[in-house]
Order: structure tokens, then sequence, then C-alpha cells
């Protein structure tokens, strides 16, 4: 999740400030829910298409320019995708504004950046680099063609939904043996793995492409379209933090690696890259 637009809120309710933030997004793009809840409000409001819902946790989350196909009242699973990105956001490039706030509260809006694990940069400045890195794995990633499908284009009968995270699809053995791993890492932390990306349809990936530029994958070669990578969030996305470490030293044990492209000293450094070797 890219911000471009940071939280600024006003020191007083009525006047001007910025009270959510903004993220690098194009329309079309899939919207996913960052955790489970109920979709509060779909329609328009000030002629900019908006999605709100209501968390489990009690707070109100706001999108907009997106639209939705779901009713409200409508339930959903964290990672389901309740909707998309569409045309008219006010950026000077696409983008989507969310805004959050305690669903009983006179819309006292909070940062949302910490909800979606995004409070921190995901770079561990060079002064703070471990001494050596954890041990557990040579960084080889197992990812490549399977079963006599294209990249992207994998029908969802060949995948497996993510237990842990609904609404993300992995080859099965990788599902399964991501699962495993979200239940230690439960155990450890007290949460199941925050995924925000699994499977990525060729589709998709056009998509990021044009958003992301050198950051993502030519369309029909990311490790993604093979159902067998994940991008994760919830701290993992941190070099230098505590679920970083504990996923070094113990994702290789369930058949995930962090690819040493994307190790800290790596070409491409992104924390939140790991991959299905086995």
């Amino acid at each position: 999740m890219e911000i471009v637009t940071a939280f600024d809120p006003p020191q007083e309710t009525w006047l001007a400030g910025h009270r959510g933030i903004d993220i690098r997004a194009l329309p079309g793009e899939p919207l996913r829910a960052p955790t489970s809840g109920a979709v509060r409000f779909r329609g328009s409001v000030a002629g900019t298409d908006t999605v709100s819902i209501t968390t489990d946790s009690g707070r109100t989350v706001s999108f907009q320019p997106a639209t939705t196909d779901l009713a409200v009242g409508d339930a959903f699973a964290a990672g389901e995708r309740i909707g998309e990105v569409t045309d008219g956001a006010h950026c000077d490039e696409d983008c989507l504004h969310i805004g959050v706030w305690p669903t009983e509260s006179d819309r006292a809006y909070v940062d949302p950046a910490p909800f979606f694990g995004q409070d921190a940069s995901v770079l561990l400045p060079l002064s703070r680099k471990p001494a050596e890195e954890p041990a557990g794995d040579d960084g080889d990633s197992g990812a490549g063609s399977w079963g006599g499908h294209r990249n992207g284009r994998i029908p969802a009968s060949a995948m497996c939904e993510l237990k842990t995270a609904p609404g993300q699809l992995l080859r099965c053995d990788a599902q399964a043996a991501f699962d495993r791993l979200s239940f230690a890492f439960e155990a450890r932390f007290g949460r199941p793995i925050s995924v925000t990306d699994a499977y990525r349809d060729y589709d998709t990936q056009v998509v990021l492409k044009k958003r992301k530029g050198r950051m993502a994958a030519t369309p029909g070669t990311s490790n993604h379209g093979w159902a067998l990578a994940v991008d994760l969030g919830g701290g993992i996305n941190a070099f230098g933090s505590a679920e970083h470490e504990w996923m070094r030293a113990n994702a290789p044990t369930f058949g995930w690696v962090h690819p040493a492209w994307a190790r800290q000293s790596g070409s491409l450094p992104e924390p939140w890259h790991w991959e299905f070797r086995k």
C-alpha cells in the first residue's frame, strides 16, 4: 500500500484538513476488506462513488471512489473482495481515499495507516541492519509453472482458499502450508498473518504494472501469477520487526521463504514478499 497523502486532521472538527489517507490505486483495482465486517453504505457522496463498511472491531471505514455489488448489511471476511476502485479520485494521479473512525463516535477520525499495518516505513535504516541475517534458508524460490497452467490464468478450481485469509487463493499445497504457518504465527503474536495479496490474475498484473512500474513484474511473469507467492502486512512488512524476524527464522520450516532479491541487501528490497518453494 503506497500512501501518497498522509493523515493530517484539523485541530477543530469544523476546520479544513485531511481526515484520512490517499493510497495509490487505479480504476478497476479490487477493493479488499482489511478485516471482517459488513457493508454500511454504498452510493454517492458529493458526487463521488463511496463504499463504507463497519468492522467487527467497531470501526467504520470509508473508501472513495469505490463501488460494490454487495448490499448494505452483507457480511464479509478479512481479505474478501468487496468492490473495486472507480474513476473520480481527487488526487492529481489516481488514488483511493480511506477514512476511519470509531463507529460509536461522532466521526472522530483516526489515522487509517496503523489500521492497515502501514504506520511505519517498510525499510529498516542501514544503521540498524542486523549484523547477520537470521539462519533458516538460502533464499531460493520454487515458484514457477505447474499443472500446464499459464501465469495469471489458473482456474479457481485448481487452487484453494486460505482458511486464515479468506478470499485469497494459492496452489493447494502452498495454501495448506501457509495456513499451518499462520496458525504458528498466531500462537506467537495473537493474530493470524495479514495477507494483502496472494494469487494475482493476469488482468490484475496489468493494472499493477501500470501503477508500480519497475516495482511490479511484467504481466505474465509474476510469481503471484503461479499462486505461489504472498504479500504480507501486520509488521512482517517491516525489516527488523519482531514479526519479520520470526518469519525469517520459522517460515522455511513450512516451505515459505523470503527470496534473496527481496531482502534488505537484495536488488529490490520487499520485506512483505514471500514465496513457496516445496
